[in-house]
């Protein structure tokens, strides 16, 4: 295999980057509450988070194909040892079923903001078929979410773009005020700070999502170059989006889906479109995560169990999609911020992934 990226680490690349382009990002409130909110210091949290990716998924996956791991436990085994992975079994799997009331209260939002639909109407339905989905099979839902994932891609880039010219006359006359800031959140209250909680969260998911392909593939490097380049892309949009909010103006922050929101302003075709695409994420993410955790459980999908887990997805969507954002990812956040410590000290004690 030659030098350059190829296939497969395209293909570790792409996965690592739908492993976390879920539907928190893709709706803008992740940018907002954990970089616009900080104003032109958001943009060392981009910087910071983009590096971080970069390096955890690289010596993460890199680990994973060289051990040969057949699971994120495994790993998780091989950086922590047995007693913290366990922890942090425990702790991505309550994150998961969090996840889907976040996907629940996310298309309640959005239905109500796009449509005028009433909140209760889109979280009943997006319930229903993520409920159906779990139970007939999780296959088919893979399927759309990899066709989704180009789609917010493009998506984020254009409207990041549109910020950017918003952005620019501002910025030539270096008027820094143009990346305006809004009170953060009292669990995150500077940027370094949200930035590392951001990077814990999202690592965590992406590198149990993506554990399995770094096993198997033929070259430690191909690992390796496909988490560099994942992070590298994933701080790239996360930048756009970011842009996107800051270029709209204060405005954007009272929309429960600030990227939808941006998006109709500029037409409401465009508004409608992105929109469908974002409900598709949160239905995709909120079935995905619903499956993982029933095998989790060591079950097999059945309307007994599916109904309980949807039941507790379902109170906590009642809490809203803004807040649950700005509450429960900050949580899981510091939850799992000891892994990244442990990564740099695996690293630091063995020189290199291969020592």
């Amino acid at each position: 295999m030659g030098e350059g990226l190829h296939g497969m680490q395209w293909y570790m690349a792409a996965t690592y980057i739908g492993a976390i382009v879920g539907a928190g990002f893709a709706s803008g409130q992740e940018a907002l509450n954990f970089f616009v909110a900080y104003g032109i210091l958001g943009l060392l949290g981009i910087l910071l988070v983009t590096m971080g990716f970069a390096f955890m998924g690289a010596l993460s996956f890199a680990i994973a194909q060289k051990a040969r791991v057949e699971s994120y436990k495994q790993l998780l085994e091989i950086v922590c040892g047995a007693r913290w992975a366990k922890y942090y079994d425990i702790v991505i799997t309550c994150f998961l079923l969090a996840g889907v009331g976040v996907m629940l209260a996310g298309a309640g939002s959005l239905v109500n903001q796009q449509w005028g639909i009433h909140p209760l109407i889109g979280v009943l339905i997006t319930a229903l078929i993520a409920a159906i989905s779990c139970y007939r099979g999780i296959g088919g839902v893979f399927h759309l979410n990899a066709l989704l994932v180009p789609g917010i891609l493009l998506a984020t880039m254009a409207l990041g773009l549109s910020g950017l010219v918003n952005l620019t006359p501002q910025l030539r006359n270096l008027r820094t005020t143009a990346l305006w800031m809004v009170a953060p959140s009292p669990l995150v209250p500077n940027w370094w700070l949200a930035a590392i909680v951001y990077l814990s969260y999202n690592s965590l998911l992406g590198i149990a999502a993506c554990t399995p392909l770094a096993a198997s593939l033929h070259q430690k490097k191909a690992a390796a170059q496909g988490g560099l380049v994942g992070g590298a892309i994933l701080g790239f949009l996360l930048l756009s989006g970011s842009l996107a909010i800051w270029g709209m103006g204060l405005q954007t922050t009272e929309a429960p889906v600030p990227m939808a929101w941006i998006a109709t302003h500029l037409h409401p075709l465009a508004g409608s479109l992105y929109g469908t695409i974002i409900w598709s994420a949160m239905l995709t993410t909120a079935a995905t995560n619903l499956f993982a955790v029933v095998k989790r459980l060591g079950r097999t999908p059945n309307p007994s169990i599916v109904t309980i887990l949807l039941g507790l997805a379902f109170a906590l969507s009642l809490l809203g999609f803004s807040a649950l954002i700005e509450l429960l990812y900050p949580l899981f956040g510091y939850l799992g911020s000891v892994y990244i410590v442990q990564m740099l000290t695996f690293f630091w004690r063995r020189g290199s992934v291969g020592a």
